[in-house]
Order: structure tokens, then C-alpha cells, then sequence
């Protein structure tokens, strides 16, 4: 099986291709080349994805991010290929043979069965358990203010300090983009036992390095994506709390995180001292690349399923 991925540049929205992308491939074989669009012009984008090599004849492209819809569409009909989208997209679903939509952006009354539709629980992502390296480390995850959430200072270092007292072994913090600056020299001064990286000293591919030697994780309540990531390693899971934005009707991506709760995948700050400063264990990983390749195989590709 060939895949080509057309990605826009942005690594999350990279990885979440590459999840469905390596889930296939590990299920088919076969390659997976990837189409840097970055920076490209709109018609720029669509004569790279279309004057590419057809040998090998890509069977699939796969892409994520509202930059790389109109590329892919052009890529499907060029190469007469299928082409799945990692998101819920501006544009009809049904100009693409399916998009992969979490469910807490899609219609909770909805039947999307046999449709062009396939609900996922979160965001794709490439990480997977990995048994054969020790679990020697608490990972901790922070964002920062987003469309739905504010920020506090003091309230994130007072649950940073509770989790470094009644956590044993090393934990290791790292920041995003979004962290406010400053606020992880912060964490330095007040919670010194953390050992804290910040985003801008961490390479692609670090948080799944780290997440395979993760014995638990905490992750903020606006990183979405990385609770769904965090899932995928296998370790139980914590969720700091963040204030919401002030006005703001609740999100689908809060429910989301409130249905996490409920099935018992991850442990909310407040739950976790209730639990005597446990976190709950969730019964197997989050692969939800794996179901989804499982279904593309078996609807588009039943040759390579039966392999």
C-alpha cells in the first residue's frame, strides 16, 4: 500500500496523519511518503501535489489542517485515488471518500454509519504503548489561554506543587506554544523539584519519546489533543484544571473531556486527592488510529486486509 500525506507544516495536524498513515501501513505494509505544502500558494500547493511521481502509484492521501483540503481534492481526482481528511472539514465530507471527525465535533443524535463519516474519539496521533522500555517518569503537559479556556498562574502552580509532593520518581514538565511567557521560569522558582523543558528546546517526536517512558501523565485541560496522545501510551492519565474562558458557553471539546471522566479513562485534578492521590489506570490504550485503519481497509481496501 502507497500512502502520500500533504502536509501543511503544522506537526499537529501531522500527526495525526501519520497515526492513520503508520496504523496502515503496520495492518497492509507498504510506504508512506509525505508532501510538504508549507508555504506554498494555493495554485503553488496543487501543481507539487499533482506533478508528483506516480511511481509508486499512490493508492492514498491522507491529510489534516483546512490548508491541504483543496490539494487533496485535486490529488484524488488526478491520481483517481481515495483521499481521507483527518478533521471535520469547511467544505463537504462528500468531496472526500471519508472523514476521520471526532465525535465532539460531530451531531451526538447522528447515525454516521455507512456514510462518508467515520466519529473518532479525539484526534488522531501516532503513539503507542511500548512495553520494552522502563516507566521511570511523570510527564506533565501544559497549554496555555485558548478560544475556550483562560489561565491562571497561581491556581497551576499550586496543582504542579500538590502532584511533585505526592508523586514519587522524577517528573519531567514541558510546555506548548501557547504557555504564557514566563510562566515556566515560574515553575522553576516555585516548584523546583519539576524538571521543566520548555517547548522551544524540544524536538519533533519528543513528547512520544517521553510519553513511552511515561509511568502517568498530566495533561491541562486545553491541550485536547495531547490527553487523546497521553491515552495512547497506556498510562493513566491526569487532567489539570484551567479556568474557562469568562462568558463562554461550554464547548463540545469540554463535554468530551467530561465523558473521558465519566468512563474512567482519566482522572481530573480534584478526583485524583479524593482518591487518595491516585490516578485511575484506563482499561486499555486509546488507539483510535487502529479502528480507524481497520475500517478504511476493510470499506476501500479489502485486498490488502485479507494480506
Amino acid at each position: 500500500m502507497n500512502i502520500r500525506i500533504l502536509s501543511d507544516g503544522k506537526q499537529g495536524h501531522l500527526n495525526q496523519s501519520l497515526g492513520l498513515a503508520q496504523a496502515l501501513i503496520s495492518k497492509a505494509g507498504g510506504t508512506v511518503e509525505t508532501v510538504d505544502l508549507q508555504g506554498l500558494s494555493l495554485l503553488g500547493k496543487i501543481r507539487k501535489v499533482v506533478t508528483g511521481s506516480d511511481i509508486p502509484r499512490p493508492d492514498l492521501f491522507i491529510s489534516a489542517g483546512h490548508a491541504t483540503h483543496i490539494p487533496l481534492i485535486c490529488a484524488r481526482h488526478h491520481f483517481k485515488t481515495r483521499a481521507v481528511l483527518c478533521m471535520k472539514p469547511t467544505l463537504p465530507c462528500s468531496f472526500f471518500d471519508l472523514c476521520l471527525i471526532p465525535r465532539h465535533d460531530l451531531d451526538s443524535g447522528r447515525d454516521y454509519t455507512d456514510t462518508d463519516i467515520f466519529p473518532t474519539q479525539g484526534a488522531l496521533h501516532p503513539m503507542r504503548p511500548d512495553p520494552s522500555v522502563p516507566k521511570d517518569t511523570t510527564l506533565i503537559l501544559i497549554g496555555g489561554p485558548s478560544k475556550d479556556f483562560d489561565w491562571d498562574d497561581e491556581s497551576m502552580l499550586n496543582q504542579l506543587a500538590s502532584i511533585s509532593i505526592h508523586t514519587p520518581g522524577h517528573l519531567v514538565l514541558t510546555t506548548s506554544r501557547r504557555t504564557p511567557d514566563g510562566f515556566a521560569e515560574k515553575i522553576r522558582t516555585a516548584v523546583p523539584e519539576l524538571t521543566v523543558v520548555p517547548v522551544e528546546e524540544t524536538r519533533p517526536g519528543w513528547v512520544a519519546r517521553h510519553l513511552a517512558h511515561a509511568s502517568a501523565a498530566w495533561v491541562s485541560q486545553d491541550s485536547v489533543s495531547m490527553v487523546y496522545e497521553a491515552l495512547g501510551s497506556g498510562a493513566p492519565v491526569g487532567i489539570l484544571s484551567v479556568p474557562r474562558r469568562h462568558g463562554s458557553r461550554k464547548s463540545r471539546i469540554l463535554s468530551g473531556l467530561e465523558t473521558l471522566e465519566k468512563e474512567g479513562m482519566v482522572t481530573g485534578y480534584s478526583d485524583w486527592k479524593k482518591q487518595n492521590f491516585r490516578l485511575t489506570a484506563p482499561g486499555s490504550p486509546l488507539l483510535e488510529a487502529d479502528r480507524a485503519a481497520d475500517y478504511i481497509l476493510s470499506r476501500f481496501f479489502p485486498q490488502l486486509r485479507a494480506l
